[in-house]
């Protein structure tokens, strides 16, 4: 048996060394931000959790009942140690939080912390996964993207559960209404456990602005200097060496035309003897 404190800080320390090692031997997750590493593998590992929230949803509202009677806490209660499994760490977690943080979490007609619980798993925690897959298949800009929309959906998901927290203290017969029974305090001092949810406000609003700003999850940057210089190194490359086909091409060029006299026979008239009429002799030629 331990002590629900000990069991938390164990889970933790099992928490850094597998996300550690994850980082360290697997190539594409080295170059990821640690910050933004480390917050993507706890909004992934608090997914486990409220789907374990939502399923086993009525052994927890009993235990917050039980909490409340006895006026106890997780944290000074023990259990075994197989609770360290996130699983089953989950119903503490969640029985803790539904008896002094938030009473919603124990009601069994409203399904707004159903809602809450089940939007964060579905859109922040199974994005920051696909996120983490893409980016081991070396797909970067959809690894960004995915990351982007899961840090975007968990920080409004976070804003409009703590702008309807307030209401509902406000409002006199809510569970959560500021009573002598279940006092607020001043700054909620009297639900410090509500703290917790700033981590989910400040970490994907750092991640959201590194991104702007940085252009990719990881450590190295793109800048118009970068893009620049790769035109320039493009545009100074060295012609392409001349090709087998140019050169055939400059043989095959026509020569210039050599004047030639056409092979024409001489125009010669035809040997025909003249017309000559013949000679008769007559008798005084004769005579004479």
């Amino acid at each position: 048996m331990m002590y629900g404190y000990a069991i938390g800080i164990l889970e933790l320390l099992f928490f850094g060394l597998i996300s550690c090692g994850l980082k360290h031997f697997l190539i594409p997750l080295k170059n990821i931000n640690s910050i933004c590493y480390y917050w993507l593998c706890m909004t992934i590992l608090t997914g486990i959790w409220e789907v374990s929230y939502i399923t086993n949803y009525n052994e927890i509202v009993s235990m917050s009942e039980t909490m409340i009677n006895n006026n106890t806490h997780a944290w000074t209660n023990k259990y075994s140690v197989d609770y360290v499994i996130p699983w089953k760490l989950a119903k503490i977690f969640y029985a803790e939080y539904g008896a002094w943080a938030d009473r919603q979490y124990m009601s069994v007609t409203n399904p707004w912390s159903h809602t809450v619980e089940g939007t964060h798993a579905a859109f922040c925690a199974f994005f920051s996964l696909l996120g983490m897959i893409t980016r081991l298949d070396k797909k970067t800009t959809k690894s960004m993207v995915l990351v982007g929309m899961a840090m975007a959906f968990q920080l409004m998901n976070s804003i409009l559960y703590m702008i309807e927290y307030g209401i509902q203290c406000s409002l006199e017969g809510n569970v959560n209404y500021n009573n002598e029974t279940f006092p607020l305090g001043t700054l909620m001092s009297k639900r410090p456990f509500m703290y917790v949810n700033l981590f989910w406000m400040l970490m994907p609003t750092y991640i959201i602005l590194y991104e702007l700003f940085n252009n990719t999850i990881n450590n190295n940057t793109i800048n118009n200097n970068t893009i620049n210089n790769e035109t320039n190194t493009l545009q100074h490359l060295p012609p392409p060496p001349p090709y087998m086909e140019k050169d055939n091409k400059k043989d095959n060029k026509k020569k210039p035309a050599q004047d030639v006299k056409p092979n024409v026979e001489p125009n010669v008239e035809p040997n025909v003897e003249p017309n000559v009429e013949p000679y008769m002799m007559t008798g005084a030629d004769a005579m004479g």
